[in-house]
């Protein structure tokens, strides 16, 4: 039987959604185990952390941070870190995480209630992420104004794909960080625009794997 992993998974987690891509890519079959936004207790027993994604690989706990790397050591090909590119990879990766992500969550962050699964997990977010972000209705009122921001950085991703298959010269972590950074509007039911050609056909390619 082949190796096979498990994987602590918020599906709205920007890292969660990279990083259970990048097990697809290696055709590492994966469990997916729902990890609540508000109760990691069975995470905290099992590794001493509660950060997602963990991946639990026999028997040993792999945090985020160490997936990509994890993973082209226990299986080398095909590489998230192709020769010679392995800084551009990182690179975009980080840019999908820290700079798209961000706004894309300020676009969905009031329609990820949806995504949760219990009312207790739904209150906790919209109370954790108003001590962070400002008022719910705020929120909610400045929606079309963050969604309107965010067509600028579709624009930019359909750029960056036009003409070609993958950011880099193949499937890259590159390609995984910036779908995860853009994932959450995917997640919470939304489609990328349709005059948005390249990037569409680019997210359909990374969904299919």
């Amino acid at each position: 039987m082949a190796d096979s992993a498990e994987l602590y998974y918020l599906p709205i987690s920007h890292y969660c959604v990279s990083a259970e891509r990048m097990l697809a890519f290696k055709g590492i079959p994966t469990k997916r185990v729902y990890a609540a936004y508000h109760d990691r207790q069975e995470l905290l027993r099992r590794t001493g952390q509660d950060y997602v994604p963990t991946l639990i690989w026999k028997g040993k706990a792999v945090t985020w941070r160490e997936i990509p790397e994890f993973l082209d050591r226990i299986r080398p090909d095909p590489p998230l870190l192709p020769t010679g590119q392995e800084g551009l990879a990182r690179t975009l990766e980080n840019w999908g995480h820290q700079v798209l992500e961000e706004r894309v969550w300020r676009a969905v962050v009031t329609q990820a209630l949806q995504v949760l699964r219990s009312d207790e997990e739904r209150w906790v977010f919209e109370e954790m992420q108003t001590r962070a972000r400002g008022p719910w209705k705020v929120l909610q009122a400045r929606r079309p104004e963050f969604v309107k921001e965010l067509q600028e950085y579709f624009g930019y991703l359909d750029e960056m794909v036009r003409g070609r298959e993958w950011l880099l010269d193949r499937p890259s972590l590159a390609d995984f960080g910036v779908y995860g950074g853009l994932s959450p509007w995917l997640t919470v039911g939304e489609k990328v625009p349709s005059r948005f050609r390249a990037l569409r056909a680019w997210a359909a390619r990374i969904e299919g794997l």
